[in-house]
């Protein structure tokens, strides 16, 4: 008697297992075609969980948020800020905020030894003082991520909107001179993104980083207006109402 091609064999049997898997895929589809969000054909012991249902969520809610960072534009100076945020968002991708920003300001090295090199011929510095707006939020992505075995659910957030740049521009040319502080006002342009760090349904962590686009003299007080930027980087904490 002819015994079979092992060949043939072997590829009769492959065929067989890859239709069975076919056949109880399907299966498989039918059953999650019932739920949109069954998973269990995919995972028998369920270790999979739905990002769609979100654990925590803020639409309708207000969060209030207290914020200290630092200001990363000016050449001459370092620049400290804290920040008082109030947002409202109307769904889970969009919000709106209101805050104001109080930068306090320090000579850096780089001005030291600018006044030790040329102490009587020194630049017109502007320092922001402080800050104000309103901004918009778009909120595309809501994700989770595992830290140190513990998950951490977060808001990727991006922010656009405007409001006013408080300035006050030395004019001291001399560095045995005080310095001569005059205030300027300049409408702003802000841009922005950062995380919202979910600990609990109320309390999150934020980190923020945000810049300011506005025209303004180009020689100190003086000069035909361009553009100077100003960006600030901060880190606190929210409450949830």
């Amino acid at each position: 008697m002819h015994k079979p091609d092992r060949e043939w064999m072997v590829k009769f049997a492959i065929a067989l297992v890859a239709g069975m898997w076919l056949a109880l895929v399907a299966s498989s589809w039918a059953e999650a075609a019932t739920d949109e969000y069954n998973f269990n054909w995919l995972d028998t012991d369920k270790k999979i969980y739905v990002l769609q249902n979100r654990k925590f969520t803020k639409a309708g809610r207000a969060l209030v948020s207290g914020m200290a960072g630092i200001g990363l534009s000016s050449a001459y100076r370092d620049s400290y800020q804290a920040q008082g945020r109030m947002a409202f968002y109307f769904s889970e991708m969009f919000g709106v905020e209101a805050f104001y920003a109080y930068q306090a300001n320090t000579e850096n090295n780089t001005f030291e030894a600018l006044k030790a090199s040329a102490p009587n011929t020194l630049p017109y510095v502007r320092e922001v003082r402080g800050q104000f707006g309103g901004l918009l939020h778009y909120v595309p992505w809501y994700a989770k991520i595992n830290v140190f075995n513990w998950i951490m659910y977060f808001d990727w957030y991006f922010s656009a909107g405007a409001g006013q740049v408080q300035c006050k521009l030395d004019k001291r040319r001399n560095s045995a001179s005080a310095a001569s502080l005059h205030d300027q006002n300049f409408f702003g342009m802000y841009a922005g993104t950062g995380h919202q760090y979910h600990l609990t349904r109320s309390l999150t962590v934020r980190f923020d980083f945000t810049g300011v686009f506005y025209r303004a003299p180009l020689l100190g007080d003086s000069g035909t207006n361009t553009w100077f930027s100003n960006y600030m980087i901060s880190l606190g904490a929210g409450l949830r109402i």
